[in-house]
């Protein structure tokens, strides 16, 4: 079985096919060349009940990538607010910068979209 299929299987919201290869002994935090597992890569794209299936594989749902974001950041930037919340409920970090300074808040601030600002500072600690 290949990382490429479990990977792909996440980004495209592929419940089915991934649920069967982690029952087939895949390993949920299976990583591509740019350190993105499978849960960064359902967030980014939406994928809530992809998500759920892999925290019960213990994925680690907080995973950073080479460029030290993580699945909060493109959900948010995404506009995925079921993600959004779905992660920082389960203890995604929002407290990280990217490989050029910025905070997730602030790349949200910058798309000037004003409801995720909202989301986001009401789960700031």
């Amino acid at each position: 079985m290949g990382n490429d299929k479990f990977l792909d299987a996440a980004e495209n919201g592929d419940f089915d096919s991934l649920k069967a290869l982690l029952e087939a002994g895949a390993d949920a935090n299976t990583q591509d060349e740019h350190q993105r597992n499978a849960a960064y890569k359902a967030a980014k794209h939406g994928h809530l009940n992809v998500l759920k299936l892999l925290k019960e594989h213990d994925a680690d749902l907080d995973q950073l990538d080479n460029r030290n974001t993580n699945g909060l950041y493109w959900a948010a930037m995404n506009g995925h607010k079921d993600v959004v919340l779905f992660l920082l409920e389960n203890g995604a970090s929002l407290d990280i910068t990217d490989d050029r300074g910025w905070s997730i808040m602030d790349h949200v601030d910058s798309a000037g979209n004003k409801e995720m600002h909202e989301l986001l500072v009401s789960h700031q600690a």
